[in-house]
């Protein structure tokens, strides 16, 4: 069963103006879904207080971990 309704999907792509081909689509998907795991895993341990900070689903949530790295500044040493 999924975590991401087809709505939800679509909500979140319009939102943060994305669009992707079938493929490309699936694997940003996943992307989202797991990010989405990982916020509301997150957000259950700050509700218990084991953590004080919250966690929240933005236009990064399906960037690849290698999209994400460059975001932040890492660099791929020259060929």
């Amino acid at each position: 069963m999924s975590l991401v309704t087809d709505a939800e999907w679509t909500d979140y792509k319009a939102k943060f103006n994305k669009s992707y081909e079938a493929e490309e689509d699936l694997m940003r998907r996943d992307l989202y879904e797991k990010a989405k795991a990982k916020v509301e895993e997150h957000n259950r341990k700050y509700d218990s207080g084991e953590v004080t900070w919250k966690m929240a689903i933005n236009h990064l949530s399906d960037d690849t971990q290698d999209e994400f790295a460059k975001r932040c500044g890492k660099r791929t040493p020259p060929k």
